[in-house]
């Protein structure tokens, strides 16, 4: 019997190690059916007992004591038929799905074995599970016999705090390891746990200089982090961020290079947060694709083009399939130290496509290009590139010591845009839509893969000044970008007014950005230093000078400028390419749903949130998979997703996004929101600000504009943040409150007010 056993032990455990179902992967599904069950409300048939009402219930009991105690234990085991207990048998079923009820008795003891094996090794490392004994109740003789009652035991899923900080302890002692022994690229492959890669998103987000405390006289509050991240800290890292980058580079996850200093002679280091095989596949990524536009050049500007055949407005066989706008000029509007462009914009004659044209509505086609980012997620050979974009959900610009990126750094420089150069074509994703003029009404649009010219950059500042026509004599290289604004932006602003009048979400998200411009524009700007002088030096009747008054107005102002304080700014060529991107999506999105196909879309920028669909490619996860499905469902290129793949894109986005989130929402911990030292230092001089406006008044009342989330209001002239208290409901956008101010310590950054009146107020 004995020797039955063990070989069908054995057989159990060779069965796990080649099952499809990786241990890992199970017992975590386990432990989040468990949580999940925890989560449903009782059946409507009968009502759970709460922890008020146990020890009311346990005094009606012959042994209160006793009665209570065996309440409580069976409430931690779930209300609902102890939800939360897991026991071999139903660990074995997942374990071993399609063998359930195959073999004898005693390979189904074997399997049962080899599941409580696994259950006891989790409970010991203090993971998602704990034992949890049988609970005796009663017992009585009966004809002679004693019957004893007992609850059943197993093994209980612990809470999620319990949960996360036992992860983070065994990262740190499973990868403190392995850095220690100096793993790498040569050391043997690094398994991550969901639990573990949630951490190392944390940890590379901190290695990068994010905030990670209430910087209080220089102390650090460690309760603002994250569970597993703090316990991870704690084994792992001695001092951050410096700390963080050593762990990530020993675990293989970023690597290093030395480069020789040119001047000085000495070894410098230089750190690349990406493990060497990504970095390796991202230059292949960038041969493959500078091969390709090799190839493009030659035939759009080549003398190949001439023998070409044209079918359609498209050099199908010469061109992979592209529409050929390679003669057409096209702008690319950016922030004047963006890296990778992935958008531009361009205008063509309607009448050169061969498709219907009204005169009366235009005679202009508005082309909006996305860069082409389809062989990441289309191409097996960059499945490592694409599962990378996973890991990371988006990239992030606003880290103290510089962005991490979706993609490695030579993969994003290889699918941007080329800009600026001669003869370069650059694949893209191309919108046209055709508006007309007279009502701003989208009359037709679609979608197509094209190569286009080298965009001319510009920045917005630039767009601006050639569109209100400040540059007094257009350079000749302009001349081109001039035209193809002005015609752009003339077709956007009506389109743009005409879709915020029949989309509501097109209104309510207009409302915020103009709620967003308003909080930090540069007339709140300057109302603050107005208050600076107005404490200083006095009311302004009172001025002995106003040369020495405006002299020192530029002063306080270069120095605002100078603390990092940046503005949200929307000027003519911001607007431009807002609503460009707002129309591209809007388009793609209608055609999809005429097509009905689903559509990937990360959680909280749905269409009734008027978020964006595939318009940076380069920075989102989810907006390369909305690419994709376009590229599948309108352009006949590759396979669409199914619902499912979509769904699941979603929820990998949004898991994503929430990795490198390392602070916890807290209401003791006032700078929570605050993500860099930028954004610290920017409220802390508010807050000085507003305090020294208030030192110099006998009341304490002061104006706010709501900026509709959860009541926080921003008091008009200081730029001071704060939750509102007091209010009945929730402050809409934009609304204009007169509020008090209770308390206010800028030192530690607490602001606390409540509301006086929501009477709208004559505006600053």
């Amino acid at each position: 019997m004995i020797d039955g056993l063990e070989s069908a032990l054995e057989r159990a455990e060779e069965e796990l190690r080649s099952t499809v179902f990786p241990a890992e992967k199970v017992m975590q599904d386990l432990y989040n059916d468990r949580m999940a069950a925890r989560a449903r409300p009782p059946s409507r048939n009968r009502r759970g007992l709460t922890k008020k009402q146990v020890p009311g219930a346990a005094a009606r009991c012959r042994d209160p004591g006793r009665a209570e105690e065996l309440l409580r234990n069976l409430l931690k085991a779930g209300d609902d038929r102890s939800s939360r207990v897991v026991d071999s048998s139903a660990a074995a079923d997942r374990f071993y799905p399609d063998r359930v009820r195959e073999g004898g008795e005693g390979e189904s003891m074997a399997r049962r074995a080899v599941a409580a094996r696994l259950l006891t090794e989790d409970a010991a490392r203090g993971g998602r599970f704990k034992r949890r004994s049988c609970l005796f109740v009663s017992s009585r003789r009966d004809e002679g016999a004693w019957e004893a009652t007992l609850v059943n035991g197993g093994w209980i899923a612990v809470d999620p705090s319990t949960k996360a900080g036992t992860e983070g302890r065994k990262f740190s002692a499973t990868n403190g390891a392995r850095s220690a022994r100096g793993g790498g690229a040569s050391s043997e492959p690094l398994v991550l746990t969901a639990a573990d890669e949630r951490i190392v998103r944390r940890l590379e987000c901190l290695a990068m200089g994010d905030a990670w405390k209430d910087d209080v006289d220089g102390m650090r509050d460690e309760k603002a982090l994250e569970v597993d991240v703090r316990e991870a800290l704690r084994g792992l890292v001695p001092a951050l961020p410096a700390g963080a980058t050593e762990a990530l580079i020993g675990m293989g996850l970023w690597s290093e290079e030395t480069a020789e200093e040119e001047r000085a002679g000495n070894a410098r280091r230089r750190v690349e947060p990406w493990s060497p095989e990504l970095l390796d596949a991202a230059r292949s990524l960038a041969l493959y694709e500078g091969e390709r536009r090799g190839a493009l050049a030659a035939k759009c500007y080549g003398p190949e083009k001439r023998g070409a055949s044209k079918v359609n407005g498209k050099w199908r066989d010469d061109l992979e399939g592209r529409t050929d706008l390679s003669s057409l000029p096209c702008v690319c509007v950016d922030a004047p130290r963006t890296s990778f462009r992935d958008d531009a914009l361009g205008i063509r004659l309607r009448s050169s496509t061969g498709r219907k044209v009204d005169k009366a509505a235009s005679k202009w086609e508005i082309l909006v290009h996305v860069c082409d980012v389809s062989d990441v997620y289309f191409d097996e050979q960059f499945q490592s590139l694409r599962e990378a974009a996973e890991g990371r959900g988006l990239s992030r610009y606003d880290l103290p010591l510089g962005p991490l990126h979706l993609l490695p750094p030579p993969a994003l420089k290889a699918l941007s845009l080329a800009t600026n150069e001669e003869r370069t074509p650059n694949r893209c994703v191309t919108l046209w839509a055709y508006v007309d003029k007279r009502t701003g009404k989208l009359l037709e649009a679609g979608l197509e893969r094209t190569a286009i010219a080298p965009p001319r950059a510009l920045s917005f500042a630039d767009a601006t000044r050639l569109l209100e026509g400040d540059v007094t004599e257009v350079p000749r290289t302009l001349s081109n970008a001039k035209a193809v604004l002005s015609v752009v932006e003339r077709n956007l602003s009506l389109w743009s007014r005409r879709h915020r009048l029949r989309n509501e979400a097109a209104r309510k998200r207009e409302k915020r950005l103009a709620t967003k411009e308003q909080v930090s524009s540069g007339r709140l700007r300057h109302v603050s230093i107005e208050m600076h002088v107005a404490v200083i030096w006095g009311p302004p009747r009172i001025y002995s000078s106003s040369h020495r008054r405006n002299n020192f107005v530029e002063q306080v102002s270069n120095a605002v400028a100078a603390s990092g304080g940046e503005t949200f700014q929307r000027s003519r060529g911001h607007l431009m390419v807002d609503s460009s991107l707002d129309l591209y999506a809007h388009a793609v999105g209608t055609l999809m749903k005429r097509a009905k196909q689903p559509i990937p879309r990360a959680a909280g920028s749905g269409e009734e949130r008027g978020g964006r669909l595939g318009t940076a490619p380069l920075r989102r996860y989810i907006d390369g998979i909305a690419q994709r499905q376009a590229l599948s469902a309108l352009c006949d290129y590759g396979r669409p997703l199914s619902l499912k793949e979509c769904r699941k894109a979603s929820k990998i986005a949004s898991q994503a996004s929430d990795k490198i989130d390392n602070l916890r929402s807290s209401k003791h911990a006032p700078l929570a929101r605050s993500h860099n030292s930028k954004n610290l230092q920017s409220h802390t001089s508010a807050l000085h600000s507003l305090a020294c406006h208030l030192a110099s008044r006998n009341w304490r009342e002061v104006k706010a504009v709501s900026t509709g989330h959860n009541n926080e209001v921003v008091v008009l002239g200081a730029g001071a943040r704060a939750k509102c208290k007091g209010v009945k409901g929730m402050l809409k956008s934009g609304e204009h409150v007169l509020v008090r101010v209770d308390e206010i310590r800028p030192e530690t950054g607490i602001l606390d007010v409540s509301l006086v009146s929501t009477q709208p107020m004559k505006r600053i």
